[in-house]
């Protein structure tokens, strides 16, 4: 069902369809941005999902989808502006939530998610500036959180993660304007931190990071106005620091 009705900004209803055999729903939706609802459809054995409600900028809610055999997530809710909340879905499988909430404007609350096998979280929640908080999610066997939270505007809370595989951390929290504490992270196999809290205006403490492994911190903390203090870290290895 790979970009069936992709593009059909003005569709403003979907049939209901037989879909118990699709395996992959890779932007079915993408850019039907008249759609407000979609129908209960049988997702039982589809495994792709990335891209399948981008940019449905009116859609108000998701139904309650079976996504217990689905791998790939990213991009699946992106641009969904008018989206509030998210149905808790099974994604205990999912590998790839890259993009996966990004630029939804109205997004409030996000379900507590089974992440336990999610590798790149990188812009998952880019530019959600309703979000004020972030559930506890399992980051145990995440790599990337490059420009996770950015932009993030109304995030005050980060929760501890566990970020000991992470390797590439660069923008994560680059415009949390409204984060007055910097959340205890395992930085252990991290080389990149560029702009990692780059104007974070509101940021007043930042933990004691391990940056043995760092050798990007370009711009780690520039545009931190309401930072006062700055714990000793480790730049041995750095080779660049702008």
């Amino acid at each position: 069902m790979n970009h069936m009705l992709d593009g059909c900004s003005n569709l403003t209803e979907i049939p209901l369809l037989d879909t118990s055999s699709v395996t992959t729903m890779v932007y079915t939706f993408n850019g039907c941005s008249s759609l407000t609802t979609i129908p209960l459809l049988d997702t039982s054995s589809v495994t792709d999902m990335s891209y399948m409600f981008r940019t449905c900028s009116n859609l108000t809610e998701v139904p309650l989808l079976d996504t217990s055999n689905v791998t790939n997530m990213s991009y699946t809710f992106a641009r969904c502006i008018s989206l509030t909340t998210i149905p808790l879905l099974d994604t205990g499988n999912v590998t790839n939530m890259n993009n996966m909430f990004s630029r939804s404007d109205n997004l409030t609350t996000i379900p507590l998610l089974d992440t336990s096998s999610v590798t790149d979280m990188s812009y998952m929640f880019y530019s959600c500036p309703s979000l004020t908080t972030i559930p506890l999610l399992d980051t145990s066997s995440v790599t990337n959180t490059g420009h996770m939270f950015e932009s993030c505007t109304s995030l005050e809370t980060v929760p501890q993660l566990n970020t000991s595989n992470v390797t590439d951390m660069p923008y994560m929290f680059v415009k949390c304007t409204s984060l007055i504490e910097g959340p205890q992270l395992n930085t252990s196999s991290v080389t990149n931190t560029a702009y990692m809290f780059g104007n974070c205006t509101s940021l007043e403490t930042i933990p004691l990071l391990d940056t043995s492994n760092v050798t990007n911190m370009n711009y780690m903390f520039t545009g931190c106005t309401s930072l006062t203090t700055i714990p000793l870290i480790d730049t041995s290895g750095v080779t660049t620091m702008v």
